[in-house]
């Protein structure tokens, strides 16, 4: 990713579409055109030494979905960018990239082209910025820190010279949210783990000593497979985490709408539906000899807010329909609720294509009637959840 490089005073912080600077020159902003991209390029070259953004990405911005290019230009001169991504359903932006030209640094202008960015972040829903800077860009952690900015996290070892990132990020309507304490963040490295990388995440929150690492990770999905999914290896059933955490000293509690074997309408052949059964009923019986409780039937938002309240992390399903497009089944940790959203950290940081990092995932905040239909998967609307709880004494 492109450090954040702006050299900048810190002027004028009204947001519009034309503005004056420091310099009296009208600024005026607008999103990127197929036309802007050598300019675009020309910004880039100059502004970053290494990991910059080529002509084939700002072309794949242009125009996106679920990325806003902005451009300041002023007269028929391009003088800077600001980029900002999105993703689908959630309240949460991210401002990749911003640059000014270096002969226009110091007007102002990068204020502005940061106003300009958190316009299109209320405008697409989305009422929490965040961002990624290099701890030796003093200039820029100036202008985030001057515009409301926070620290609430370090990406150690980020940048091509292996300086740290330093996290930061600014509610822009802070009236209207409580953000709760993020957990420590893991990704999961495999396809078919998120299951396993979000119980870690919820144990890790309740006891600091459980340490992070792939080898528990794969521990965990080895415990607590279903064995088969619609194809390649497969995901982790409610009651296999379950299993997993009581293993390990945790109260846990499961509830799920479906009475029996998760997923086993997906799989085709009929010996790998025969495992997913076996594997279900015996993971159902030590669920028992545990004294686990497991509440069948529908349940929505309150009984999850709930459990939160109470001290428990809850494990969710969800369907990533709604934030990828891909039909797939999910879990996430939810690690907070307010009036409006429902935070929740995602190990999926997406495909390497996408420009994500652990930051777009950590305490994601979701609108709540949004989080209710995406913790409902396939025709059936299946939910399920698995409540962890402090270890027992």
């Amino acid at each position: 990713m492109a450090t954040m490089r702006i050299n900048i005073d810190l002027g004028s912080s009204n947001a519009g579409v034309t503005l004056k600077t420091r310099e009296n020159a009208n600024i005026e902003f607008r999103l990127a055109q197929t036309g802007d991209i050598d300019a675009l390029c020309e910004i880039e070259n100059q502004s970053f030494e290494n990991d910059r953004l080529n002509r084939r990405a700002f072309k794949r911005f242009v125009g996106s979905e679920t990325a806003r290019l902005i451009v300041a230009h002023d007269g028929g001169d391009l003088v800077g960018y600001g980029l900002v991504i999105f993703r689908r359903n959630v309240a949460l932006a991210r401002l990749y990239s911003m640059a000014v030209a270096p002969q226009r640094c110091g007007q102002g202008i990068g204020r502005l082209l940061l106003a300009q960015a958190e316009e299109c972040s209320l405008d697409f829903g989305a009422p929490i910025l965040r961002l990624e800077v290099s701890q030796n860009n003093k200039t820029a952690i100036s202008l985030f820190r001057a515009a409301g900015y926070k620290e609430f996290a370090l990406y150690p070892d980020y940048y091509p010279d292996h300086s740290d990132a330093l996290r930061m990020e600014r509610v822009l309507v802070p009236d209207t949210l409580r953000l709760p304490s993020p957990i420590h963040f893991y990704h999961q490295t495999l396809p078919f783990t998120c299951g396993p990388a979000s119980l870690m995440m919820a144990m890790n929150a309740l006891d600091p000593s459980v340490e992070m690492d792939r080898n528990l990770e794969v521990s965990l999905w080895r415990e607590a497979t279903t064995v088969f999914m619609t194809s390649g290896h497969g995901g982790c059933g409610p009651l296999g985490l379950a299993l997993a955490a009581y293993k390990r000293g945790f109260d846990v509690e499961v509830f799920s709408s479906r009475d029996g074997p998760l997923f086993v309408d997906t799989v085709r052949k009929a010996k790998n539906r025969e495992v997913v059964e076996l594997v279900h009923y015996d993971f159902a019986r030590q669920a028992q000899e545990a004294g686990i409780p497991i509440t069948t039937g529908a349940f929505g938002i309150a009984e999850i807010e709930q459990r939160t309240q109470q001290g428990q992390m809850a494990l969710v399903l969800i369907s990533q329909y709604r934030i990828y497009g891909d039909k797939i089944p999910h879990w996430v940790v939810v690690s907070g609720f307010d009036d409006r959203f429902v935070y929740v950290s995602d190990p999926d940081i997406g495909d390497d294509h996408e420009p994500f990092t652990g930051s777009d995932c950590v305490s994601v905040p979701i609108l709540r009637h949004e989080f209710d239909l995406m913790a409902r998967y396939g025709r059936d609307k299946l939910q399920a959840s698995v409540f962890i709880g402090k270890k027992a004494g």
